[in-house]
């Protein structure tokens, strides 16, 4: 997760390069700065799909959300942590979340409830489905479980290979996001009413931008297009500050569907100074337990 939101806010950031004016890049520099400025920094996903034939997929986006939230234990500008903040990641359902983890000086906190997923509408669920869920919750449910740092390093131990395939997965990601940000840094940002800056280009330069580095890494790899559809990205600013942003596609659905459908992704972001606490009546996760867990998955 912290991934992806270092790659929104370097493609945002990229957006305001193209907008024309040095006060226009100095603001727009000044709130994606503002976003590691302060000790905590949350953020709030949202989804959304439109287009003929989506509507399931619609109603399940509608009441799922993400929140992620970071803190500076010591109190400096979360931009100062040096990957040392704690950092909170919610799966919601409605108001309810489906998933909680909570890394705290290098220990992860889990909270899982299952009963929300009834709450999901569209999901087929067989009575034995519901069975299963319910084991999983009366063992599970409203229950916090510590996994220790020293646990996650002995038993799940990096590999030289392993981190070395990572490092070049990470370096594949930046040749990438380069391409991305050349190509809206020589586009055009219109100003919002409100605060902020919306730019709108084609998905046939987005491939022609990656192309080269695509074909470099992988020369069998196939990038002929041509590619119908349009982007938008959007961020939405308080002054200087940044509040939000978004990034949309448009395209044609394909699969013999007409028409097109709208994929979007939305961001809202908040400094609420509220810490990431440690849970009580936490059970650590130890070797044996995992055994346990790992004998009662099998006979579900």
């Amino acid at each position: 997760m912290r991934k992806t939101v270092l790659i929104l806010g370097a493609v945002v950031a990229s957006l305001g390069l193209s907008a024309c004016g040095t006060t226009t890049k100095a603001t727009i520099n000044q709130s994606i700065a503002s976003l590691g400025a302060q000790s905590d920094l949350q953020l709030h996903f949202t989804a959304s799909v439109s287009g003929s034939g989506v509507a399931e997929a619609q109603q399940v986006l509608s009441v799922v959300s993400m929140d992620t939230r970071y803190v500076n234990p010591t109190g400096a500008p979360i931009s100062q942590a040096n990957g040392k903040d704690d950092a909170e990641i919610t799966i919601n359902v409605g108001t309810k979340p489906l998933l909680d983890i909570r890394d705290i000086n290098g220990n992860a906190y889990l909270n899982v409830d299952l009963t929300t997923v009834n709450s999901i509408p569209g999901i087929p669920l067989t009575a034995q489905d519901q069975s299963q869920l319910a084991a999983l919750q009366l063992f599970l449910g409203g229950k916090w479980f510590e996994v220790p740092s020293k646990l996650v390093n002995s038993e799940l131990p990096k590999s030289t290979a392993e981190k070395a395939q990572v490092a070049k997965d990470e370096a594949i990601e930046r040749k990438i996001l380069d391409a991305v940000s050349k190509l809206i840094d020589q586009g055009h940002a219109t100003s919002l009413a409100n605060g902020g800056y919306s730019e709108t280009g084609t998905l046939e330069s987005v491939l022609k931008a990656v192309a080269p580095t695509i074909t470099s890494l992988d020369p069998s790899a196939s990038t002929a297009g041509p590619v119908q559809g349009t982007y938008t990205l959007t961020l939405t600013n308080s002054g200087s500050v940044a509040t939000g942003g978004s990034i949309s596609v448009t395209a044609p659905q394909g699969s013999g569907t007409p028409g097109n459908a709208t994929v979007s992704l939305s961001a809202t972001v908040t400094h609420d100074n509220d810490p990431i606490s440690v849970p009580t009546n936490v059970t650590v996760i130890t070797p044996a337990l995992i055994q346990q867990l790992e004998g009662s998955a099998s006979s579900l």
